[in-house]
């Protein structure tokens, strides 16, 4: 696949190959999708299937700050994300 776009046989035969194992109606029932941040207190699991309010329920009771962890990388890599952007707004504020 080049660019996201099917331009041969093979790439439909790919392109179908993931849609037929990946993709399927299981997919996101009740999975937990940091998997990979078990045993630290932090979980974003989807909902089951249910009415939109209760969507929007889960949405504010459920869903917390994000954390580096929710993207694979260290608690550390926060306080280095807040300094530079602390050092980028008080430079911008000294430039005015």
């Amino acid at each position: 696949m080049y660019g996201g776009h099917i331009v041969n046989d093979w790439d439909r035969r790919l392109c179908l190959a993931y849609l037929n194992n990946i993709m399927n109606e299981n997919l996101f029932d009740e999975l937990e999708l940091f998997p990979y941040v078990e045993g630290k207190g932090i979980s974003f699991r989807v909902p089951a299937a249910t009415t939109y309010e209760k969507y929007i329920e889960h949405i504010e009771q459920s869903l917390t700050a994000e954390t580096p962890l929710g993207y694979g990388l260290h608690p550390n890599a926060e306080i280095g994300f807040r300094t530079n952007q602390c050092n980028t707004l008080f430079n911008t504020l000294l430039e005015l």
